[in-house]
């Protein structure tokens, strides 16, 4: 474990949870560091790699300011034990497989911020393979109504309120694809949103939520039926609605 000393309140905690991300996390890392505002703290939360993934994370140890290697039960509780060390009044995630589209993407949400507060700051997002190739962009603004049928947020980069995990708790660690899901489905109507229609994070399609898609359409069944506004037989409607549609989406290799 490696830690920086304690400076003043950051405005955002950057929490990356890692596992055998060797191929890819000097990228996360590297566009953290190039941004153009240092308003951030950095926490990078390893499941006990046997790769050189954290041989990489020492190269940014003096601008990481948590590094802990050590078993965990999935991505979920990583950033729970991130979270329990984040002390910025903001707080997003990046998979080790994201990465800040740009030098200006945090400080293109400060300044879309224009100095007012919100529980929830959403923005567009960037699709690539694993060999780099643009293949898609997505990412849409925070609609209480619409999400459960549908996840329009691009959760990397969604920058959350510290004080909505004080308020709501935190992510439920026995979900592996669609805690951050479930987590947004405790939220009101109330919650007080922003968004920037911009892209400012590149997020690579291998991550879990792809690969496993038939395990996370039955997560999303859990975390809708556990909803008391959805309710069980509104998730196995929603949960029907797309496995008719998924061979589809495979067979024209959709996004889904």
């Amino acid at each position: 474990m490696s830690s920086q000393p304690p400076a003043a309140q950051p405005l955002l905690s950057i929490i990356v949870a890692t596992f055998n991300a060797a191929r890819t996390v000097e990228r996360c890392l590297a566009s953290v560091v190039a941004q153009s505002s240092r308003n951030w703290e950095l926490i990078v939360m390893d499941g006990a790699s046997t790769d050189s993934t954290m041989t990489i994370v020492e190269r940014f140890a003096s601008d990481v300011t948590h590094a802990v290697s050590e078993p965990d039960n999935g991505i979920y509780d990583a950033w729970n034990k991130a979270l329990a060390l984040a002390r910025g009044h903001y707080v997003c995630f990046l998979g080790a497989d994201d990465a800040f589209s740009d030098q200006e993407a945090i400080a293109s949400v400060i300044d879309a911020m224009a100095g007012d507060s919100f529980d929830l700051i959403s923005s567009r997002c960037r699709w690539i393979d694993a060999d780099g190739i643009f293949t898609g962009e997505g990412g849409d603004a925070w609609d209480f109504r619409k999400l459960g049928r549908h996840m329009p947020i691009c959760h990397p980069g969604l920058w959350h309120a510290r004080a909505l995990f004080d308020h709501h708790g935190c992510f439920d660690a026995s979900y592996r694809i669609t805690g951050d899901l479930d987590f947004l489905l405790r939220l009101p109507m109330s919650t007080r949103s922003l968004h920037l229609n911009r892209v400012t994070v590149t997020v690579e399609n291998a991550g879990i939520s792809r690969a496993q898609v038939l395990r996370r359409l039955r997560e999303q069944r859990r975390a809708l039926t556990a909803c008391p506004r959805i309710g069980p037989v509104k998730a196995w409607v929603v949960w029907l609605d797309k496995i008719w549609r998924y061979p589809i989406a495979r067979a024209f290799n959709l996004p889904f």
